[in-house]
């Protein structure tokens, strides 16, 4: 009898959240993570990068364990769900963001210390302009009208769910020029629970969690290596062993005959010869499938 693989499971928290699911979310929050350090390298006309570093599942107080007090922290709704989520961007990049935004270097600053209300001002277009990239990167999954509520500098003052709630955590790591901070995002499970249906992956479903007309022009101009390969030709090993550098070799290869048209070395469609013109040209006559299937329309190929 094979062995049984043990696996821990902790009933007082457990993942309400499953692997395939999570995948999913990553997704969606990288894609987030990208266009978002385009619009604040923008904003802020500075380079600022920006990558989702993990996804865990853990209770509210448990992130606010380790989360610095003071900082900049804003609460965010999540309409037409119920419940609100929570974003937190640490001292060692705040302050450099705003010092870049009064036209400094963007330099750090030595002594955290709670933001005044000008430079909470200041701050706030940085976090509308995270939350709009929030709701594009959504809205292809589900349209997450994300607004903030609330920007306070002590994230208990700041209403979210429960202590003992779970949460998904998404932390970020930001880098501009030399200073690297984190960013964190936090969203009740309750919250998301109701749409977490669309996350599910599963290998034989052919159905497309994600929308992503980028992705598709991302596909389209990628180079491949397209080559065309007629039938065998024999030679004699005396004629091969005697060529030489410009020699040409004299196929008896017919126009009318079929070649083999490769993709990255791989048969992928029949042809045949044609001049367009003045270009050397092919016919596409079918796709290599099984001899049963009709033959495709001819289409001009270079």
């Amino acid at each position: 009898m094979a062995e049984r693989k043990i696996l821990k499971y902790n009933f007082k928290r457990p993942d309400r959240i499953s692997k395939n699911q999570v995948r999913s979310l990553h997704f969606v929050l990288d894609r987030f993570a990208r266009n978002f350090s385009s619009s604040v390298s923008a904003y802020m006309r500075a380079v600022v990068e920006i990558n989702l570093e993990n996804i865990a599942q853990t209770s509210y107080a448990e992130f606010l364990d380790t989360v610095p007090d003071p900082t900049c922290y804003s609460g965010i709704s999540l309409k037409p769900l119920d419940g609100v989520a929570a974003i937190e961007i640490g001292p060692t990049l705040v302050f450099p963001m705003i010092d870049r935004l009064l036209g400094g270097a963007g330099r750090p600053m030595t002594n955290p210390r709670p933001m005044t209300e000008i430079e909470q001002s200041i701050m706030q277009n940085v976090l509308r302009l995270l939350v709009d990239n929030l709701r594009e990167s959504w809205r292809p999954v589900y349209a997450i009208e994300f607004s903030l509520t609330s920007t306070e500098t002590h994230p208990h003052m700041v209403q979210v769910t429960s202590p003992n709630e779970m949460v998904i955590h998404f932390q970020f790591q930001a880098r501009m020029k030399e200073t690297i901070g984190k960013i964190h995002l936090v969203i009740p499970t309750l919250g998301l629970e109701p749409i977490m249906h669309v996350f599910d992956q599963e290998e034989d479903s052919h159905r497309k969690i994600v929308q992503d007309g980028t992705l598709l022009h991302l596909l389209r101009h990628i180079p491949v290596q397209v080559s065309i390969e007629t039938p065998e030709t024999s030679f004699s090993m005396e004629s091969l062993v005697s060529l030489q550098v410009g020699d040409t070799l004299v196929l008896d290869q017919q126009e009318k005959w079929p070649v083999m048209i490769k993709v990255n070395g791989k048969n992928k469609l029949h042809a045949k010869a044609q001049m367009d013109a003045t270009r050397k040209t092919f016919v596409i006559t079918r796709h290599v499938r099984s001899t049963r299937e009709e033959p495709m329309n001819g289409h001009i190929a270079e």
